[in-house]
């Protein structure tokens, strides 16, 4: 589809774009960088995300993929597609999709990603959490070694959002890259709990044990998030920068 959405987007432009695709290794990018409108499109597998500062832009893209490409025999899902603006001209479309959290700030759902509508900053996505129960999405082994196994599961725990998007300092402020910290040290913590329970049916641990776990995840996830940064700075123009140290992820941990 990018051989037909980029050149689209480079026409409905007040200025002269610039592909620059090729820089980007899990997504498809396209930005302009004229003096006029501004945009950038990311991709990822069949998930689009366009970014404008021209409303007129967004709500042409918007239009064009809700007709969707018939030759290729691909569509929009009307069930998943989101926007912060209104779009009063185009019949049918609710005026709003943006996910608005308990302190009035707007969100755009993305790829597990919410973006922050007022500066761009990444937070991870928990809302899918809030009609399931954790219990739900836990595997508990119940084979030799029950203590080894929940170790490891509480590190695969920290995993997913260790990815640098999260830490850098070029996208989020100190207060965000400590919130999302938090906030995955606190799904860990209610799945470790959930976890924890279905293992006293067959054993209990000791209080030292899970101590002790639970500080060599706080350790890992820290070294991991160091790894995936400097892993990052081989893959892209703009270098990722870490201004955080083991003392304060720990401190975040040990809160929750």
């Amino acid at each position: 589809m990018d051989i037909l959405i980029i050149p689209f987007l480079e026409k409905t432009s007040k200025g002269a774009s610039k592909d620059v695709s090729r820089r980007h290794i899990s997504m498809d990018a396209s930005a302009e960088e004229s003096s006029g409108d501004r945009y950038i499109l990311l991709r990822f597998t069949d998930d689009y995300l366009s970014i404008s500062t021209s409303k007129k832009q967004a709500a042409s893209f918007f239009s064009r993929l809700q007709t969707g490409f018939c030759e290729y025999n691909c569509y929009m899902n009307d069930d998943k597609f989101s926007h912060n603006f209104d779009i009063g001209q185009l019949s049918g479309i609710p005026s709003s999709r943006a996910y608005v959290g308990e302190d009035g700030i707007s969100f755009l759902r993305w790829c597990g990603l919410l973006l922050n509508c007022c500066n761009l900053e990444v937070q991870a996505d928990y809302t899918k959490y809030l009609n399931n129960h954790l219990s739900s999405t836990l595997t508990v082994s119940w084979q030799s070694k029950p203590g080894h196994h929940l170790r490891a599961k509480l590190c695969s725990f920290t995993r997913p959002k260790c990815h640098p998007i999260f830490f850098d300092s070029n996208i989020n402020s100190a207060a965000v890259i400590r919130l999302n910290i938090y906030l995955a040290f606190l799904v860990c913590a209610m799945k470790f709990h959930c976890y924890v329970c279905y293992l006293s049916y067959i054993c209990k641990l000791h209080a030292g044990f899970y101590l002790y776990i639970i500080e060599t995840s706080l350790r890992y996830m820290y070294k991991l998030i160091k790894k995936r940064m400097r892993s990052a700075c081989h893959y892209s123009d703009i270098q990722p920068i870490l201004q955080l140290e083991e003392e304060e992820v720990e401190w975040l941990g040990l809160k929750y």
